[in-house]
């Protein structure tokens, strides 16, 4: 009897020790390690598409040793709670517009300049540059380990007066923009009156009558339905807009070197997958807005525009390090 419950048990074990050896073998196991991921964009946006492919790489390339759940909308606040959150170690990823994270690292503004690209070939030579992790390194002292940035599209005025073909019909306009120095400096240059303000107020806003217009991507102008209380699309084009992958500087660093760069890796193949399809998004988003109403306009001749913001460009320069502006400019070319 003794010696039967003996090799009972050895059977036991035996099995134990296939199965467990098989769930390692698959990946995926109970042994998976969870990463969260924030961001406030909601489900079905570019935003969420991007967390959504980055997800699927690390999960796929780790073979399921690291699993991310993500979380849209908000759940786990705004950008500047998602940031705060990164810094502190509180949250492992995020995705977010990259112009609030430059009042965390103030250097980051360069990227908020007016007009800095003039097509999105000199976007994409920036972001394939050896020089754009010099750039992502700027939030380091931050305690924010910036990954990858996307492209999301050049951001245009819309408003409910008229279009807009030169600076004076910017003239006193009540204008959203990013709670950026940059964006409010722009628009002032242009003689709008910019309102800083978070981006889920910015419906309301408008629809109440508080801003007279904003200024946006063409797909965010879509997937927000904003046509709804703006009539008029001005293609302006005078910054473009990126969205930030960025982690914990706490969670990234203790992992091992070939995980670290897994990540990295993977946050920068989605952000460039992900961003090429939002110029296809884009002309399709454009084609949504004219059917529903919104009348989009070609703006004649953008030098005006350009030479209004000239004392932008000079402030920028006396208390910002022109390396960054020189980087950018050469890797786009």
């Amino acid at each position: 009897m003794k010696k039967s419950i003996i090799l009972l048990m050895c059977a036991i074990f035996t099995l134990a020790v296939v199965l467990t050896g098989c769930s390692k073998s698959q990946g995926g196991g109970q042994g998976a390690r969870t990463f969260r991921l924030g961001h406030q964009a909601a489900a079905g946006t570019a935003y969420d598409i991007l967390a959504y492919k980055f997800k699927e790489y690390v999960e796929t390339r780790s073979n399921g040793r690291y699993k991310i759940e993500v979380y849209s909308g908000g759940t786990l606040g705004n950008d500047r709670v998602l940031i705060e959150s990164i810094q502190a170690g509180t949250l492992d990823l995020s995705i977010v517009t990259a112009s609030d994270m430059s009042n965390f690292a103030r250097e980051l503004e360069v990227q908020d300049l007016p007009f800095l690209f003039s097509s999105w070939d000199e976007v994409f030579n920036f972001l394939k540059s050896d020089f754009v992790n010099e750039f992502y390194a700027i939030t380091d002292s931050s305690n924010i380990t910036t990954m990858a940035f996307m492209p999301r599209g050049f951001r245009h005025a819309t408003n409910n007066k008229g279009p807009i073909n030169s600076p004076a019909d910017f003239q006193g306009m009540k204008l959203r923009v990013v709670d950026s120095a940059i964006y409010v400096e722009t628009f002032a240059a242009l003689g709008a009156n910019p309102q800083a303000m978070a981006w889920g107020e910015v419906y309301t806003a408008l629809q109440q009558g508080t801003v007279d217009g904003h200024e946006n991507t063409i797909v965010t102008t879509n997937d927000y339905r904003i046509y709804e209380v703006q009539k008029f699309m001005s293609k302006t084009g005078h910054i473009f807009a990126f969205a930030a992958v960025c982690a914990s500087p706490t969670i990234l660093n203790g992992l091992s070197a070939e995980d670290q760069e897994l990540i990295r890796k993977a946050a920068v193949d989605a952000a460039l997958e992900i961003g090429a399809e939002q110029l296809a998004t884009e002309n399709e988003a454009a084609v949504k807005l004219q059917a529903a109403g919104m009348q989009m306009n070609e703006v004649p001749n953008k030098q005006p525009f350009i030479d209004m913001v000239t004392p932008v460009y000079e402030k920028f320069f006396t208390t910002h390090d022109r390396r960054y502006y020189d980087g950018i400019r050469a890797a786009a070319r």
